[in-house]
């Protein structure tokens, strides 16, 4: 089953393009707003769901079971505040790269962390194996890299094309949102430094092929995405990074 990753700095135009391709696929969409749905649907009964069972799951029902089952064997259950969520899990599906809390060297905090990226690692690359799913952001290229299955695509955007980018989405002013887009590239550093030791999480060759939706319009970077998975079902391009990063 196909899966796709698009990552890239806020405001390059994932977001934007992620929707149009699983619609085009008619795969599911998951980024942090769709998961952040799926999170409160976490507060329904165990009880309450298989009630529901005489009819076809929702999509947010599917990712409802995923998500249940990674958190039942990982060791955040049960980790302080809401039963199912501990707050590692419910940053990465909730928070934006610069409102995750950026923790002090504590030995408590290190364990802590080791527990946060298992979580993220674990859902994602269940979700992936669940396939038809078009990821974006969190790490998804470097998370599913080894997966033969997935097709990682990066998606960048000059810096006024990412402003108005994100004026639109937020209806925010230009200096917000440049500063935004500033606050958000330096988490997102630190996120790919912190949890994968990587300097640069935008490097070339940890993706398949990288579109600038600056100069691609959105139609046709639609097109090269839905043909550029086709050329990997086909073994016309490599699915896993072999090397290590």
């Amino acid at each position: 089953m196909s899966v796709i990753t698009l990552g890239g700095m806020s405001g390059g135009g994932a977001r934007i393009l992620g929707p149009l391709v699983a619609e085009k696929l008619g795969a599911d969409y998951v980024d942090r707003i769709f998961l952040s749905e799926v999170a409160k649907e976490l507060g329904a009964t165990v009880e309450a769901l298989h009630q529901r069972e005489e009819r076809p799951p929702t999509r947010s029902e599917r990712w409802f079971r995923v998500i249940q089952r990674i958190l039942e064997r990982s060791s955040v259950t049960g980790a302080g505040g809401d039963p199912y969520f501990g707050p590692g899990v419910a940053a990465f599906l909730t928070e934006e790269y610069e409102d995750m809390p950026q923790p002090t060297i504590t030995r408590g905090h290190e364990l802590e962390d080791d527990e946060y990226i298992e979580a993220i690692h674990n859902t994602m690359r269940d979700m992936a194996e669940e396939g038809n799913v078009v990821f974006v952001g969190r790490g998804g290229h470097v998370i599913l890299n080894d997966m033969p299955n997935v097709l990682r695509i990066g998606v960048i955007a000059h810096t006024e094309d990412r402003i108005s980018n994100l004026m639109g989405r937020e209806s925010i002013d230009h200096d917000t949102a440049l500063s935004v887009i500033d606050s958000r590239d330096q988490a997102r550093a630190y996120y790919f430094r912190k949890f994968f030791e990587l300097e640069d999480p935008d490097r070339p060759d940890l993706y398949h092929l990288t579109i600038n939706t600056s100069e691609v319009s959105l139609e046709y970077s639609v097109d090269l995405i839905v043909g550029s998975l086709t050329a990997l079902e086909e073994g016309k391009i490599v699915g896993p990074i072999n090397s290590s990063i």
